[in-house]
């Protein structure tokens, strides 16, 4: 108020001034502008009618008194009014009403100017800010058309108002106009215009200058963030422009540089997918335990983290918005858990005076928010590019590492060496550290292919290849951030370097590295792992987690992490007796425990004890899953359960602890966070699953009492869960109890384990995804030896799968497909040993009825369905007898529909697989000839031009279920034309992911062929000869090269096939025509002994 009332006082003295000095005929104006100050003055806010406008009419005829006048002193007039107004607007706004004509005057006078002037501007940020966004996006074209001043404070305000009228959601034309505007700001940076402002300035000039960077800066990366066409354009001049500012780190008076621009590598066009698969695929696909297969962590995409997180604080870089995910998995990766960031600098001017020292901070902070808008900028921009081109900017971003065998490089202060980790080691505030290696996260994030290319093997060249760089980038990527664990002390910035690494060391290839770098790293978290702040210590578990989570352990990573010594042996690589030491567990030092403490602590340390030494991971995450809840907090305890997981993948690690294992993870199914409980259950899941696998190489009877102890923490877990997904997670548990767990439970358990499965996928007012998992747990068990038989419960289980198969919701209708399977394969079972006959009078007719309708009803819905129904169908339609033709006949047109219709080449692999365990059942071709007809041609169609290997190899083998000449009928010359054909076309690769595929299709077709031949009567010798004859070259080559490649035990058919042939000379019903085909295969098919 009281710079508003000496604003007015000045103004009222100015009219006043005029008032005396002017003509009588301008005197009647002056005296409106009096009267008006002297109404607003004595205004209330409910008198508000008009004044805007009138306000308008005068600011109006005061530009023209300005523009009239000839001294210096007239062009003070309407500042005067601007000043006021100013004033008025950040005080008293209300008294003015509606303020639109006031905000048209002040666009008209901008675009009216040659160059906008502070004044004008001053008064229009205050009226740009009280309008809604609907009503401010109109104003934006005329805005954004407006030429930059040369002031630097118009030019700080007019990038204010801007900013203030940039939407969230630009349309089109708004596209436009950005691009316009952003080519403006990039070239006042790149012309140098601010750069020769800087120059010899004042101090307080300078800090508006480094607020004008700041702003353009973050207008910049508004622009960006939402305009992905220019910021791929424009790609090498953003980033050049961003990392020109995150150098600026000097405390002395800001000197701008004129940026460059950064040119991509050429290595960019070679490398990187848009879409990459960045799950890491598991070798054991066929393991048998449970029938599911338990996925390794995946890191979170940046996006996903920030929306999917509702607890955590705000993100550190407070960066563009970003579409929401709902992927449910740890806030862990690239968040900021500990709360907001601490903007202050870590340097201190202790020896100058107390306003030296505020004149320093304050320029300290201006400089803080340029590097914190540059790090936003280059964020947005790498963002919007495509992984192809952005791993053209590695080297901008990432060190190099000096191009040598992972040598440390050049000098710190270069130029080069001024990137994001640089930054995050060397930046005087905490906040832009903490940011610069978030920022490097989010670049780390979904580059493995990349990364993957990277080598240390030297190659023998005059040249550096590029995989040899790449490995040494790496490498002294792992350096820096190592360097940063060890010095820094702020935990921020400690959470974001240990996110950072655990990032870096989910995309490194280890096994093409040099060896060495895993024990520089892993004694820093080993340590951290350790600190004061839970959320230093949640990173420093993350970091272990992803190195466990490695598929290959190599043998200084086996010893990081504390894989028995016995196990180490098996792990190809040479250990380094030296380093061994680092990272054994050696003797910990305690914190001063409390007597509750301390007694908790005994009543554990028998079992703690019996822990090998050298696992210094898994007694750690163990001690912090017995603490009390007050001293390991949620977030702890669920990465604790996170770490267990990723150890499951190498089992060696729990195999001899799998008593307090169980004690642990019934304590997390009573915990008191759901979150502990859901990640319990899943760690139950994963371990479960992998000691199945286990028990089927090496039965172990301590996996038996693993489960008895779990069992009822289960059932009071299921009884207190109020999530549907707790109770599902739970269920899946249960159903990776391997078969040989599950035979060995004691009667009592193993009825009350089914009857409570029953319950759950019995109940009705159950959440369908809670009783499809207990049916997914009932169909596993369906397969075990001593359910198999039971066809009691076969049946239940078989009800329960068509009382959800027509479920609303897709995961409820695979499961029942998937269960529908297994039932079918249960089914199938006792009649491969057994007379089908009697076995078909155990099976109610009406039960297998319907399974066969539900199967064929879930053939036309979704692909991850249809690949079971398929799957079921094939199975079931074995075990309908004769009498039902029509069934029979409709559900064989489904299948073959399945085959022939486009969608997954699964689908058509399962339904190939179900057509060859139908075709077992020989009423199929005796009840119809077109529909025997159809399946051969739709055979014939895949096993030649089909794409997909896999789908040929499975179409291959229906043809090795037929046992009877008759079943081919008037077919077995074109089915095996389309064997000959089939050969010679697989040597033709339409894409290299075939390749590995090759070699099992040859064999398959070569099978195929000796199956035929040895079914063939005497009048399929002629076609067969003559089909031979045109492909006999490459046939035969085909032939001796998979038979000398077999496996032994698959080889008999090919090398008995030809003195077969040879035996059926003797015959004598063979024409002489007959006798010379026959000759003439058996020798194109003739091999050596």
């Amino acid at each position: 108020m009281d710079k508003e009332k000496r604003a007015y006082e000045v103004l009222l003295q100015t009219v006043n001034t005029r008032v005396r000095d002017s003509r009588a005929a301008d005197q009647v104006q002056y005296e409106r502008q009096l009267k008006f100050l002297r109404d607003i003055e004595n205004q209330t806010a409910g008198q508000t009618d008009g004044k805007a406008s009138q306000l308008a009419e005068l600011l109006t005829a005061a530009a023209q008194a300005d523009e009239s006048g000839n001294d210096s002193d007239e062009s003070l007039y309407l500042n005067a009014w601007l000043l006021w107004l100013h004033e008025l607007l950040h005080s008293r706004q209300q008294l003015l009403g509606d303020t639109e004509p006031l905000l048209q005057w002040l666009l008209q006078r901008l675009e009216q100017e040659e160059e906008a002037t502070a004044d004008v501007l001053r008064c229009l940020l205050p009226l740009l800010e009280s309008l809604s966004a609907p009503q401010a996006r109109v104003h934006f074209p005329r805005l954004a058309a407006i030429p930059m001043p040369g002031s630097v404070e118009a030019a700080l305000l007019l990038m204010l108002c801007q900013d203030q009228l940039l939407g969230t959601e630009l349309r089109d034309e708004e596209l436009q106009l950005c691009s316009q505007l952003a080519n403006r700001l990039l070239q006042s940076h790149y012309d140098g215009r601010w750069t020769r402002l800087s120059a010899g300035t004042a101090t307080a000039k300078q800090d508006q200058l480094t607020l004008l960077v700041a702003h353009s800066l973050q207008l910049l990366h508004k622009i960006a963030a939402q305009h992905v066409d220019y910021a791929q354009e424009h790609a090498p001049e953003l980033i050049g422009l961003a990392l020109a500012y995150v150098r600026n780190r000097t405390t002395t008076p800001t000197v701008l540089q004129v940026p460059h621009r950064v040119q991509p590598a050429q290595q960019s066009a070679a490398y990187g997918q848009e879409d990459e698969d960045l799950s890491t695929v598991q070798t054991n696909n066929k393991a048998a335990a449970a029938g599911r297969r338990v996925k390794s962590r995946k890191m979170r995409s940046l996006t996903k983290q920030r929306n999917g997180n509702g607890n955590n604080v705000q993100d550190v870089t407070k960066a563009a918005t970003a579409p929401t995910g709902n992927e449910d998995r740890m806030q862990l990766l690239l968040m900021d858990q500990g709360g907001r960031l601490p903007s202050g600098d870590s340097t201190s001017d202790g020896a100058a005076g107390p306003a030296a020292l505020a004149g320093s901070k304050q320029q300290r902070q201006c400089q803080v928010k340029v590097r914190i808008a540059a790090l936003q900028l280059l964020g947005a921009v790498t963002k919007q590019l495509p992984r192809r081109a952005l791993y053209g900017y590695w080297h901008a971003l990432f060190p190099s590492g000096g191009g040598g065998g992972g040598g440390g490089g050049g000098g710190a202060g270069s130029e080069e060496q001024q990137h994001l980790l640089h930054m995050g080691a060397s930046d005087g505030n905490v906040r832009c550290r903490a940011q610069a290696l978030q920022l490097a996260a989010q670049l780390l994030y979904g580059s493995k292919p990349y990364l993957s290319q990277a080598s240390s093997t030297m190659a023998p060249s005059n040249y550096t290849p590029f995989a040899l760089s790449l490995a040494s980038s790496v490498l002294e990527a792992y350096r820096q951030l190592t360097g940063i664990l060890e010095r820094e002390y702020a935990p921020p910035v400690l959470t974001q370097c240990l996110k950072c690494l655990a990032v870096l060391v989910q995309a490194t290839p280890f096994d093409q590295l040099s060896m060495g770098f895993v024990y520089e790293f892993v004694p820093h978290v080993k340590k951290l792992a350790r600190h004061m702040d839970t959320s230093v210590k949640v990173s420093a578990l993350l970091v272990m987690e992803m190195l466990l989570a490695t598929p290959r352990l190599t043998q200084e990573m086996a010893c990081a992490v504390g894989l028995p010594t016995k196990e180490r042996a098996k792990v190809q690589a040479k250990e380094e007796p030296q380093f061994q030491q680092l990272c054994d567990s050696d003797e910990e030092e305690e914190e001063p425990e409390t007597e509750q403490d301390e007694a908790d602590r005994k009543q554990l340390v028998t079992e703690e004890s019996r822990i090998p030494r050298n696992s210094w991971l898994l007694r750690l995450v163990l001690r912090y899953l017995d603490c009390p809840a007050s001293a390991s907090p949620s977030p702890l305890r669920v990465e604790c359960l996170q770490v267990i997981l990723a150890m499951s993948t190498h089992f060696a690690l729990l195999r001899d602890h799998l008593t307090r294992l169980s004690s642990v993870l019934c304590a997390a199914l009573e915990d008191v966070s759901l979150d502990v409980r859901l990640y319990g259950a899943r760690c139950l899941d994963a371990v479960g699953f992998q000691m199945a696998r286990q028990s089927m190489e090496q039965p172990n009877e301590s996996d038996v009492n693993f489960w008895l102890r779990m069992l009822q923490a289960i059932y009071v877990a299921y009884q207190d869960a109020a999530t549907a997904i707790l109770k599902s997670s739970l269920c899946d548990a249960l159903s990776n109890m391997g078969v040989h767990s599950f035979e060995r439970l004691p009667q009592p358990q193993r009825n009350g384990l089914l009857a409570f499965l029953l319950g759950c996928s019995s109940d009705d007012a159950a959440d369908p995804l809670v009783r499809a998992a207990a049916l997914r747990a009932l169909a596993v068990y369906v397969l075990h030896p001593t359910l198999r038989s039971d066809l009691v419960f076969v049946e239940h289980t078989a009800e329960l799968a068509l009382r959800l198969i027509a479920d609303n919701q897709l995961g409820v209708r695979i499961k029942a497909a998937w269960a529908m399977g297994n039932i079918s394969d249960a089914l199938v079972a006792p009649s491969q040993t057994s007379d089908q006959e009697e076995q078909l009078e155990r099976i109610s007719q009406t039960l297998l009825c319907r399974l066969i309708e539900a199967a064929v009803l879930a053939c036309s819905d979704h692909d991850k369905v249809r690949a079971n129904a398929v799957r079921a169908l094939g199975n079931l339609l074995r075990l309908l007898p004769p009498d039902q033709q029509a069934l029979m006949q409709r559900a064989m047109s489904k299948l073959l529909d399945c085959v022939r219709a486009a969608g997954s080449a699964k689908v058509k692999w399962n339904a190939c697989y179900a057509i060859g365990s139908l075709v077992r059942n020989r009423s199929l071709f005796s009840s119809s000839a077109s529909l025997a007809g159809t399946l051969y041609a739709t055979l014939s169609q895949l096993i030649v031009q089909h794409a997909n290997f896999k789908v040929r190899i499975n179409a291959t083998a229906v043809l090795l279920q037929i046992e009877h000449r008759a079943d081919y009928g008037v077919h077995y010359a074109t089915m095996w034309r389309s064997l000959l054909a089939a050969i010679e076309r697989s040597n033709a690769l339409d894409t290299f992911e075939e390749y590995n595929h090759r070699d099992g299709l040859q064999q398959q077709l070569c099978l195929a062929m000796a199956h035929m031949l040895a079914r063939a009567r005497p009048d399929d010798l002629l076609p067969c000869r003559a089909a031979l004859e045109s492909q006999l070259d490459v046939v035969s080559s085909t032939w001796r090269r998979v038979a000398y490649r077999i496996v032994p035990e698959l080889a008999a058919p090919l090398f008995t096939c030809g003195p077969l042939l040879q035996q059926r000379l003797m015959a004598n019903n063979l024409t002489a025509e007959q006798r010379n085909a026959l000759t003439f295969l058996a020798d194109a098919l003739r091999l050596e002994s």
